[in-house]
């Protein structure tokens, strides 16, 4: 039988040491304890703790965690959370983080109870309540979700997981959350998701081919047309959609190589593409992924990472083919 991991750390009164964002040692200590109305699917934990720094600051953070000790017990889906966050940090350096996508606080990841340290969501995941949002939010809806997705694809990450449940929605602007399922684009591709939102390339036996954002895709599709129609998303079909929905989502159901990109989807609806040519990666953050991967070296020698070189532009980054995924795997 497993024991529960998180709970021992994150009572008030406890010390945690981490990594921020950029890299930097950080110390905080736990004040408050609550429990996480949205907690992730197993084998992740979570819950909402009020912390505060040694310089006076308080804030509040989702500390998120395998659930139980031992084997494939989490380590794998908190692995893809803390280097989806890295991966969009270097995206952003010093500019803001966008608020689109889930924000990265800071992580722990090789000591015996690992973890990460999340911004709270904001809002409420799209399927909860009346799982609708009110006809006048749609293209707010639309045009958000898909700026969080062009974040993510031009950090080279694919989710994988898209659903009513990892995508939030404040009324004003689509959160995406739960990179729990993220990979690499141009690593093989693997069974992720689940249905209805999972795209055919992810589902058992359908899964030739490597990871592109083009993956994200169809699932983004499927949960707009959902939203906009309510209809049942397996039974998505434009032939008498409503004419800009028609024209939006046109060719995303269709081959993962034959879909319009992010970009076009946007371009469809008038937005510009948010992610800024020539962005650099902050060279503090570039450390403590080095960091991150030389701690995982230490203890899994052959699961060592071939260097990653910095895209020249964020808009297309292109990385070299990798002996596999360092943080796989964890014993």
């Amino acid at each position: 039988m497993t024991a529960p991991m998180t709970a021992p750390m994150t009572e008030p009164g406890t010390v945690l040491r981490f990594r921020d964002r950029h890299g930097a040692s950080a110390e905080v200590t736990v004040t408050g304890r609550r429990e996480d109305p949205v907690p992730p699917a197993p084998p992740l934990r979570s819950c909402l703790l009020a912390l505060s720094w040694p310089d006076g600051r308080q804030r509040e953070a989702r500390h998120v965690g395998p659930a139980a000790a031992g084997p494939g017990a989490g380590y794998d889906a908190l692995d893809n959370e803390i280097l989806a966050g890295l991966r969009l940090s270097r995206m952003c350096g010093s500019a803001p983080y966008p608020p689109q996508v889930s924000r990265l606080i800071g992580y722990e990841a090789d000591g015996e109870l690992p973890f990460v340290l999340l911004e709270p969501y904001r809002g409420k995941p799209v399927g909860g309540t009346l799982g609708r949002i009110l006809p006048s939010e749609n293209l707010p809806f639309q045009r958000s979700l898909l700026t969080g997705l062009r974040w993510t694809s031009a950090a080279g990450i694919a989710h994988r997981a898209l659903s009513p449940e990892t995508v939030h929605w404040d009324t004003v602007c689509a959160q995406i959350t739960g990179f729990a399922e993220a990979a690499l684009a141009g690593t093989p591709r693997s069974v992720a998701g689940a249905p209805p939102w999972w795209a055919p390339e992810q589902r058992p036996g359908q899964t030739a081919g490597v990871v592109t954002g083009e993956d994200d895709v169809w699932a983004a599709g499927r949960l707009i047309f959902w939203v906009a129609t309510g209809r049942a998303p397996e039974r998505a079909d434009l032939a008498d959609a409503p004419s800009d929905l028609a024209r939006l989502l046109r060719g995303v159901f269709g081959p993962p190589e034959g879909r319009p990109s992010v970009r076009e989807l946007l371009r469809r609806l008038d937005v510009p593409d948010p992610v800024p040519r020539g962005m650099s990666p902050d060279v503090a953050l570039e450390r403590g992924r080095a960091d991150f991967f030389a701690l995982r070296a230490l203890k899994h020698p052959q699961t060592a990472p071939v260097a990653e070189p910095v895209p020249p532009a964020p808009a297309a980054p292109e990385e070299p083919a990798r002996r596999g995924r360092p943080w796989r795997r964890r014993r």
